[in-house]
């Protein structure tokens, strides 16, 4: 028998003890169970005590300035430590002090602190004088690790939005706008008309933060943009008059607190009146305001536009999308007098895929890149921020997904694209050289794995994250300029993964539904796993179609972005299929999907389940569940009803069951704005006779994302059709359930019974979580 590690070995002991408790007595002969232990492998695997399996999965750089400095977090067994590097200097070395730092928090709070429980939330590392600026244990500090002092720190809120040459804060109260002197402290307020329902520089507020915060009226850090010569500030006026209003009751407030009612905004598909946003700009120096003359902005979500300045600090940036996704706009505006002019445009008669398009500027090149698919395949193109003209800079059956950084010694932009290299698996990203003025990419990450890369800001190196789902994460410095290796960084340890019995995933490919198109998926088995034996499926999934591909590709989000690999730990295979209908390859390969978000896709899961079943016996098709959570709810619950000959359980967590009870943002890009009885077509809801399969529904309370509406329409349609099914709310939940360790317990339960037809094991103690 392999040794198991300490932390594994704790977690079954402890499971051991639970499935020694006694059992009530019972006169019938008792079900098979679930052993403990397989809860426990479970346990062990979910996002935030992996780390302690597998340490170092990744590098994460957070660049420091315009340079090649960068800090990054690294987990260890023994806690976080926070490590520095200078790429060109070529040394690694501690961020800071940490003992020092422990001490000083110790003392701040009045009790110890382990050096395991060190975490700094949000850290950030002033690029000027060093300081460290965190939450920990509730509160905001600023630590100089020059001079050893910690200090209470200024909420990011209060604090505002400084000016580039570090004279001016820009902050918001009750709705207007005021810039503070570094200097004496002095306000000069630019605003006097601001209210509640049309306040400047502030966003359309998610309920989350007035949970956190308590109140209805939450601090937030205001949302604008200093010219680079500080003398100007673009931003926007909200306008919430007529914008619809939900409301979210916090049943069980902390600390026995009286229930707590939160009333936000937040639109509709085809709703007439929504927040709106009227662009401006301020005049530091003589409070002067300028009003953009462009068409009112649609706020569909809880954000505000984003206005870039070029580098010559004369105009603005802006892109617009048109209700229904059918256009995006690129515009200039001039900050002098406000006048927009239309740069570049993207139309279709179906949609624009607004969530896969990517826009920046290069302020070295003064010139603006985005990507759009009017050719079939999302390409690069670059536009001159003048006079509009635009150029093509890639080209091909491959996918052009973002500008990650750019060398500006050789001219080139450096590219993550997928899908180029043949005889790979084409959701693989890569990093290529492109020249400004176009040509042949030039690749720089050869390895025919996955690369999770983040480049430099002056262009000159960038971290490479390489890896396969059952290859684990190697972590690396390279050269930009020929892609060459500098440095290893890290690489992560699956020693103690191994020696607990658990198996890597395996990447799978198969046929689609037609025979012909080919689609990629994963496979996840049980640490039981026994070849000679049958298990049921589990298939974990999320069409979208905006998700680039559900099934993970690198080692990192197979371990921490999906939970499929802690759900077969009960005794089940685990399953993600990528069918069309998503986004990620083509136009032609996600078109399916408009207006037909019910029925897409499934075909090409069942295809796939079916052909990997054929070929591995061990594989039992006839007890096939499903479970997703958010767009994947509503994929689960529309498995069920439209394919229940083949999925007989199903678990719908914080479901999207009708696009009409969910967010304009996301939805209208998928089914656009018109009425049409497409919308009832789609709806679960209108679905909900149909079900056959076993139902579990799942929703938090407070869930600002996803309405709590929809679970309880649903819940209401199937008691109206007479349909049995199980019902969990979560007091104080927000969208992510999955913060909550309980509902992984049940989850778990729920598909032990049902579809592995054994009792889970009684109350089983899940781990708490950070």
């Amino acid at each position: 028998m392999m040794r198991l590690s300490m932390v594994a070995a704790m977690m079954l002991a402890s499971a051991a003890c639970v499935s020694a408790s006694p059992a009530f007595a019972r006169t019938e002969v008792a079900a098979e169970q679930v052993p403990a232990a397989a809860y426990a492998h479970g346990d062990a695997l979910l996002r935030p005590h992996i780390g302690k399996l597998i340490p170092g999965m990744s590098v994460q750089p957070h660049w420091i300035g315009e340079t090649s400095r960068f800090w990054f977090e690294k987990q260890t067994r023994d806690g976080r430590e926070y490590v520095l590097v200078d790429a060109a200097g070529d040394s690694v070395q501690p961020l800071f002090d940490h003992d020092a730092l422990i001490k000083a928090l110790a003392g701040a709070a009045g009790k110890p602190l382990a050096r395991k429980n060190l975490r700094l939330i949000g850290l950030t590392v002033d690029e000027k004088d060093g300081t460290l600026h965190f939450s920990h244990a509730g509160k905001r500090w600023r630590y100089d690790p020059a001079a050893g002092a910690l200090t209470a720190d200024i909420d990011p809120a209060e604090r505002g939005i400084e000016s580039p040459d570090g004279q001016w804060r820009a902050v918001v109260r009750n709705g207007n706008l005021f810039v503070i002197s570094a200097a004496d402290g002095s306000e000069k307020q630019l605003t006097t008309d601001g209210t509640p329902d049309a306040p400047y520089a502030t966003p359309v507020i998610d309920p989350s933060i007035m949970v956190a915060q308590g109140t209805q009226n939450p601090a937030v850090p205001p949302i604008l943009t200093w010219s680079p010569d500080s003398r100007r500030i673009a931003t926007f006026r909200l306008n919430l008059d007529g914008a619809r209003r939900l409301a979210l009751v916090q049943s069980t407030p902390p600390g026995g607190a009286p229930p707590r009612v939160f009333d936000y905004v937040y639109p509709l598909p085809g709703d007439a009146e929504v927040p709106t946003a009227t662009g401006l700009f301020f005049d530091v120096a003589t409070g002067a305001r300028t009003t953009m003359t462009l068409p009112p902005d649609p706020v569909l979500y809880y954000y505000g536009p984003a206005y870039e300045w070029s580098a010559d600090g004369r105009a603005v940036f802006a892109r617009l999308v048109e209700r229904g996704y059918k256009k995006v706009e690129f515009y200039r505006v001039d900050a002098a007098s406000g006048t927009a002019k239309l740069l570049a445009d993207d139309r279709s008669k179906t949609y624009v895929d607004n969530w896969s398009q990517y826009w920046g500027y290069d302020k070295k090149g003064d010139t603006l890149y985005w990507t759009s698919d009017k050719t079939g395949y999302f390409n690069l193109y670059g536009i001159d921020q003048r006079t509009g003209a635009q150029r093509q800079l890639t080209k091909g059956a491959w996918v052009s997904r973002e500008v990650a950084g750019i060398d500006n010694a050789a001219g080139h932009l450096l590219v993550i694209g997928t899908g180029r290299e043949a005889g790979q698996d084409p959701y693989l990203r890569k990093l290529y050289a492109v020249s400004r003025n176009g040509g042949t990419p030039k690749l720089l990450t050869p390895e025919p794995l996955d690369h999770d890369v983040s480049v430099s800001p002056d262009g000159r190196y960038f971290v490479d994250n390489m890896s396969l789902i059952n290859e684990p994460t190697r972590s690396v410095l390279r050269r930009v300029s020929d892609g060459a290796i500098v440095k290893e960084l890290g690489r992560a340890d699956i020693s103690a993964y191994l020696a607990a019995g658990y198996h890597l995933p395996e990447p799978f490919e198969a046929l689609a539904a037609d025979g012909k198109t080919k689609i990629y998926g994963s496979i996840f088995k049980p640490a039981s796993f026994d070849p000679a034996k049958s298990y049921p499926i589990i298939e974990e999934i999320y069409t979208g179609p905006h998700i680039v591909a559900n099934s993970p590709k690198s080692f990192e989000a197979a371990m921490t972005k999906r939970f499929i690999n802690a759900h077969a730990q009960i005794g089940a295979i685990g399953v993600i299929v990528d069918g069309r209908g998503t986004a990620g390859r083509s136009r032609a390969f996600q078109q399916p999907a408009f207006r037909n978000l019910h029925a897409v896709g499934l075909d090409d899961h069942i295809a796939a389940i079916r052909a990997m079943a054929a070929k591995n016996p061990w594989m039992d098709v006839s007890r096939v569940g499903i479970y997703g959570y958010s767009a994947g709810g509503y994929d689960a619950v529309r498995a069920l009803t439209e394919r229940p000959d083949f999925y007989k359980v199903g678990l719908t967590g914080a479901g999207v069951q009708d696009n009409r009870l969910d967010k304009a943002w996301w939805n209208e890009q998928w089914m656009g704005s018109e009425p049409g009885p497409f919308w009832d077509a789609n709806s679960n809801i209108t679905w909900a006779p149909k079900l056959t399969g076993k139902l579990m529904i799942v929703h938090g309370e407070l869930d600002g994302n996803v309405p709590p509406l929809n679970s309880l329409r649903l819940a209401d349609a199937l008691i109206k059709a007479n349909k049995d099914f199980e019902l969990l709310i979560i007091p104080n939940s927000d969208h992510p359930i999955v913060a909550f360790p309980y509902f992984f317990r049940r989850s778990w339960d729920f598909f032990s019974r049902e579809l592995l037809g054994k009792e889970p094991p009684a109350d089983y103690p899940m781990m708490p979580f950070e």
